[in-house]
């Protein structure tokens, strides 16, 4: 299936449904709408970083610290964030730890966004329609490559509030 056809949720600035809509639709004007994001660890603790494939609608070859993707009408964040780990990363059975759930307001992608952590449980298999490139970095790694390169600024928001830093 084509992703703009894909039928979302637009919400409000409280997360109540307001309709479904296209994706496509929702990206076009900028809708508010459900995501979910997995910071993934390996078992030394070091974090996995990708570059998003070229062909993304939003963000092309921009960094991201997290696995994310829009919460489709019909699941709820759970769901959602159990598939994209699997579709995204190959990671199957994974324990997802809820973290916080925090609104993003800035065009072009406002959203309500269920941040999870997990630990990979086996080889990470990236989606190559999703991930072009990816390593496990160390935070002071990850430090510099915010400081060295373009990450989604949805991301660098709900990594910020994962640990506490003030806003820029």
């Amino acid at each position: 299936m084509n992703p703009d056809e894909e039928l979302v949720y637009e919400v409000d600035e409280n997360d109540r449904i307001l309709r479904i809509v296209r994706r496509g639709e929702l990206t076009d004007h900028n809708l508010r709408h459900r995501s979910i994001a997995i910071l993934f660890r390996d078992n030394a603790g070091r974090i996995l970083v990708h570059r998003r494939a070229e062909v993304k609608r939003v963000f092309p070859k921009h960094y991201d610290m997290f696995v994310a993707g829009m919460v489709p009408a019909g699941e709820t964040y759970d769901k959602t964030a159990r598939r994209e780990a699997a579709e995204e990363v190959g990671q199957r059975n994974v324990v997802l730890r809820p973290v916080g759930k925090w609104r993003y307001d800035v065009e072009p992608v406002p959203q309500w966004a269920c941040v999870y952590t997990a630990t990979v449980t086996g080889p990470v298999v990236p989606q190559p329609e999703e991930v072009e490139w990816f390593a496990f970095l160390t935070e002071d790694e990850l430090e510099q490559s915010i400081a060295d390169n373009e990450f989604c600024p949805d991301s660098l928001y709900l990594y910020r509030r994962l640990r506490r830093e003030p806003e820029e």
